[in-house]
Parts: C-alpha cells; sequence; structure tokens
C-alpha cells in the first residue's frame, strides 16, 4: 500500500472472498435462496405500506449515489409482478439519481417501514419516464410528479432485522440528542460558502420553488 494511501494508518485488511468468510462464516442456503425474481404479495404489501426508501445507482465514471425517497405510504406503486415506479418530488434538482441512470441503468432499493424492524431490497434495472398517465396516478395534493423512475425487479428479498434492532431506529426514547447538530441551511452557507447568515438564506429562498413538497 503506497505511503500516502488514506489507509495506510491501518493494517491487516481482507483482500478476498476466501479471506472473507473465514472471518464472517459462510451463509445458510436459505439465506441464498431467499431471493426471488419477482414481486409477491409479501413484498407488495410491505412496498403499499412504505413511506420512505433510499434508492443506490451508479455510473461508469465511478460516481456512486445513495438517494432518500420519501411520501405517503405507498407511494411507491407496483405496477406488475416485476416492475415499480417510483415518484420525482420537488427536491434540489441535482437529480443525481437520474443522471446516474442515463448512463448506468442498475439501481437497488431498499424500502422502510416506521416501526417495522424488517426491510425490502430490490435490484434492478431503471428507466426515467414521464408517461402522463402514469405521473397523473402519483398525484399527491393535485400535483402529480413531473418524472418517474420504473425499476425492473431484477432480485427482491426480506434484510434481517438486527440493524434496526441495534440501532433502535424506531424507539424515540433511545434516540441520541440532536439539538447540536446544525440544520440544513447552516450546512448550506458553509459548505457552498454563501455570504449570508443561515437565517437569511432560508428567506432568500422563500417565494421560490426550492421549499416546495409538491
Amino acid at each position: 500500500m503506497a505511503p500516502d494511501s488514506p489507509f495506510s494508518q491501518y493494517s491487516n485488511f481482507v483482500t478476498s472472498a476466501e479471506e472473507l468468510e473465514a472471518v464472517t462464516g459462510a451463509p445458510l442456503p436459505q439465506i441464498i435462496a431467499k431471493e426471488i425474481s419477482a414481486l409477491d404479495q409479501m413484498c407488495r404489501d410491505f412496498i403499499a405500506a412504505s413511506p420512505f426508501c433510499l434508492i443506490a445507482s451508479a455510473n461508469p465514471g465511478g460516481h456512486l449515489d445513495i438517494s432518500p425517497r420519501g411520501d405517503p405510504e405507498g407511494f411507491v406503486q407496483v405496477v406488475s409482478d416485476t416492475l415499480i415506479a417510483i415518484p420525482d418530488r420537488p427536491g434540489n434538482k441535482r437529480v443525481d439519481t437520474f443522471h446516474n441512470v442515463l448512463q448506468d441503468p442498475r439501481v437497488s432499493v431498499i424500502f422502510f417501514v416506521p416501526g417495522k424492524m424488517e426491510t425490502l431490497r430490490i435490484r434492478g434495472t431503471a428507466r426515467i419516464c414521464a408517461d402522463q398517465t402514469l405521473l397523473d396516478g402519483m398525484a399527491v395534493n393535485d400535483h402529480p410528479p413531473k418524472l418517474a423512475l420504473l425499476v425492473h425487479v431484477d432480485t427482491a428479498f426480506a434484510h434481517c432485522p438486527k440493524c434496526v434492532i441495534r440501532s433502535n431506529l424506531w424507539q424515540p426514547e433511545n434516540w441520541p440528542d440532536s439539538t447540536h447538530l446544525p440544520n440544513m441551511n447552516a450546512m448550506m452557507v458553509k459548505h457552498a460558502r454563501i455570504n449570508k447568515t443561515p437565517e437569511e438564506w432560508f428567506e432568500s429562498l422563500k417565494g421560490t420553488d426550492e421549499l416546495d413538497l409538491y
């Protein structure tokens, strides 16, 4: 490892699948076999109850992205056993996921349901869709999305609940105190080097579409 590597302060790296499995152990055959190639009723019910998901994407240049999506429960539509539609609501207009999909259609999606320890993971390929009939059917407060991400499902599987249990994700009495953390306005002013106070920056956004939810 080069002396100037960001990892050079550490040693004893795992560099092969054999070394990895020697540490973690091999998964049970049933864990491998649980992947399915189409959405069954249990998957459909999980997606229908989910108000939040994360989409992972990449492009051939090596840019990786994980983008959150949230809406009222059931906002992701199951079009068929192998096709889901995720509406795109107003955001910061970076649309990193869409830029990636234009170059590499492979995506992964993980769905969360508040209070539910398990998650649902989907891998597949995506296309950006502007079909108005589809979009009109995903309107919230009479505001249809301008675009949707159609994901063709290659595999789907339920993910072990241990990480959610360990994190106390759904136990607010065990949440850490976050009052000392900066809000988005403070981070924007700092990171984008904006010559305004956080309060002034927020005021400047009023009257624009940057604060619109739908």
